[in-house]
């Protein structure tokens, strides 16, 4: 889809197999053409494309709710279609979710966030153990999806053994196109039915350790934090660590393994990588977009919505578009400044953005390390037939030169 007649515009769905192939230039079709857009997909919304509009709207909470009810109706959220289960406290507006935000804010600030980084480097080179020995690994199933698996369950305090159940539902859940998940979301509704139950565990006999511990016995104005809203964050939580950070990695060590000059850059110059991560974040933006409701009359690019319009915010098309960012469809590793929407805008932005960056930055640096030479077989590589709501991989073999092992330690659940 390279131009926007009525029809286009009427037929855009970020969730098919038409935008997965071809989202960059229909992004760029849509914010010269047509930069807010109406769909009559999944019963009809807005798609705001442009970087400045995107920007304002995710800024103007009052106007552009993510509630999963607004006014009285829903299920609406930040997902088109909605989701069946209410993903709080991002589903919330202000008042009622300043109290959440606050309670979690200090357990994912930048020192917190910190303070993992040696856990985070240990589960990346259990991984590589694993497979150095061998000369071959897939970058998704031995790398991007276990290390923030692990290391989400590692946070929570689930299992970690059982890191596989929690992770290949969600993204199933993730990349199943939503007319065809009916299997996947009775799958879903299992494993969140058994998180739930530690749950209740843990309200009966807190643990010391884990999000989940701390969460039931916590208050918010003086009350405990229902069972059901333990849950919500928890699932929130499960649903950023499992897949986003597995996407942009996957990205990023395809887009290295493919310039080997840019590679090469980062090699001789590891303290690049941080900064070149940033640019890995804006280019294969993992997360594609946002929904809001609108709750009161507004014009965007003038055109007038009303309350209750759905209108999806394109962080992929706002982090493509040229009048933000100078030569945005190349990779530019030292790009500055960066002001990429990836983790979103406003009072909802992401929660884990810090250790997001963290685990990207140090996948990317024991990569270039340990196997400095891997190679992609793209023949054998498998995309998400659905990026409308992550940009991510199935599988991404490679091969390497073997190496050696830092340690015997085995993959839990292995």
């Amino acid at each position: 889809m390279t131009t926007f007649d009525d029809r286009a515009i009427t037929d855009f769905d970020h969730h098919s197999p038409e935008y997965a192939e071809n989202s960059r230039s229909i992004n760029a079709s849509l914010r010269a053409q047509c930069p807010v857009a109406h769909t009559d997909a999944h019963g009809g919304f807005y798609v705001i494309s442009r970087y400045e509009d995107v920007v304002a709207a995710a800024k103007d909470d009052e106007t552009f709710a993510s509630g999963h009810e607004v006014n009285g109706i829903g299920p609406l959220g930040v997902t088109i279609p909605p989701s069946p289960v209410p993903m709080f406290p991002i589903e919330m507006d202000a008042p009622d979710y300043l109290p959440y935000r606050r309670l979690l804010n200090p357990l994912f600030s930048p020192a917190a966030s910190k303070a993992w980084e040696p856990r985070v480097e240990k589960w990346i080179d259990i991984c590589l153990d694993q497979v150095i020995e061998t000369g071959s690994f897939d970058i998704v199933d031995d790398l991007a999806n276990p290390v923030p698996s692990l290391f989400t369950c590692e946070f929570l305090g689930l299992p970690v053994e059982h890191w596989r159940d929690y992770a290949e539902v969600q993204h199933e859940i993730i990349y199943t196109p939503p007319e065809e998940q009916e299997q996947v979301l009775v799958r879903y509704l299992e494993v969140i039915g058994r998180v739930f139950g530690m749950i209740t565990e843990r309200r009966a006999k807190p643990e010391k350790d884990g999000l989940i511990s701390t969460l039931v016995t916590t208050e918010i104005d003086g009350e405990p934090v229902p069972d059901e809203m333990v849950l919500s964050m928890v699932n929130l939580v499960m649903a950023g660590g499992f897949d986003t950070t597995t996407a942009v990695t996957a990205n990023a060590l395809i887009y290295l393994a493919d310039n080997p000059q840019a590679r090469q850059q980062l090699i001789d110059n590891p303290d690049m990588i941080p900064q070149a991560c940033e640019e890995f974040l804006r280019y294969f933006t993992p997360q594609q977009g946002l929904a809001r409701t609108v709750t009161k009359p507004v014009t965007v690019g003038e055109v007038e919505l009303k309350p209750n319009d759905r209108v999806l915010l394109s962080w992929a098309s706002a982090n493509q578009d040229e009048s933000a960012f100078d030569n945005p469809d190349e990779v530019v590793l030292d790009r500055f400044p960066n002001r990429h929407t990836t983790f979103g805008i406003g009072i909802h932005r992401c929660l884990g953005s810090h250790i997001a960056r963290i685990e990207l930055a140090t996948m990317v640096r024991r990569v270039l390390a340990r196997m400095p030479d891997y190679k992609v077989n793209h023949d054998g590589a498998r995309r998400y037939p659905s990026i409308g709501v992550i940009n991510g991989w199935i599988n991404v073999p490679a091969t390497f030169t073997p190496g050696e092992r830092l340690s015997n330690e085995r993959l839990p659940g292995a």
